[in-house]
């Protein structure tokens, strides 16, 4: 293993699908701002009124990880090396997050064939083949990494939103219910539980599975599962209102997080609201 990159790469993942979305429609009458949605990491052209926005405009921009010169990926007579590895995972993050997918794509190769048996190149590689919707390839190497990482949350989850992003709800259950009791990644996955019933045409499971969030009545899947029941039940300003408490309560990067299935789904970002 790469000593300290594994958490750094499955926290940047992890924020990297949450902050590339948001969802919330506007507070007042105007003009929202729109979401260009490509996959997992769209960006926001933000609108006056819109809470999140308003809060990460008092954060202050990350500095971006300076690129390192590197010899070329493929050369032959000069292949990557171990010690290679940690800059070349924070260089295709960089491309990824740039959307230079193929650029991305060398720098995830490369660091597989430094380091074959280190998982954090095939979940690099992964989230690429995520963002450019090749579904089989990113299990494959989820899968990959699963086998030298087999306690990795974070990817048990991705393989399971694998399944829930082509609609295989009945696919995807299971894996987030495997997930379910895990302390940082079990309320989310909960949710993910009840929209897989929600939207797989169980909508009595999902009723009782809402009840449930309801008696908590604390946790993020509250606000979420209920947002999610007003708007699939063409309750706009239902949803709207469980979505505005949200976010009132929790940061915008683990809002983006929970939202991240409404968007895709289509419910987000809402129209304005009615007069």
């Amino acid at each position: 293993m790469i000593s300290g990159t594994k958490i750094g790469l499955g926290l940047f993942l992890l924020l990297f699908l949450a902050l590339a979305l948001v969802f919330l429609g506007r507070a007042q009458q105007s003009t929202p701002g729109r979401l260009s949605l490509g996959s997992t990491s769209d960006h926001l052209s933000p609108g006056p009124n819109d809470p999140v926005t308003n809060s990460l405009a008092t954060t202050s921009p990350a500095t971006p990880t300076p690129m390192v010169d590197l010899p070329p990926v493929s050369s032959s007579a000069n292949p990557p090396s171990a010690s290679q590895v940690p800059v070349l995972l924070s260089q295709g993050l960089q491309f990824l997050e740039q959307k230079r997918l193929d650029d991305a794509l060398a720098k995830a190769n490369a660091a597989i064939q430094a380091a074959p048996q280190d998982s954090d190149g095939y979940e690099l590689r992964a989230t690429i083949y995520l963002e450019k919707k090749l579904w089989d390839q990113a299990s494959k190497d989820y899968q990959t990494a699963l086998q030298f990482d087999g306690k990795n949350v974070l990817v048990r989850f991705n393989l399971a939103d694998i399944q829930f992003m082509q609609k295989r709800y009945a696919a995807a259950r299971p894996g987030f219910v495997a997930v379910e009791q895990d302390p940082d990644m079990g309320d989310i996955a909960s949710y993910k539980v009840f929209l897989c019933d929600l939207l797989g045409g169980q909508e009595d499971v999902a009723a009782k599975e809402l009840d449930a969030f309801n008696q908590v009545g604390s946790n993020a899947s509250y606000y979420f599962a209920n947002a999610a029941w007003s708007l699939y039940h063409h309750k706009t300003e239902d949803g709207r209102g469980w979505l505005t408490s949200a976010t009132n309560i929790y940061p915008p990067e683990k809002c983006r997080f929970y939202a991240i299935s409404l968007v895709n789904l289509g419910y987000l970002p809402l129209p304005p609201p009615q007069q």
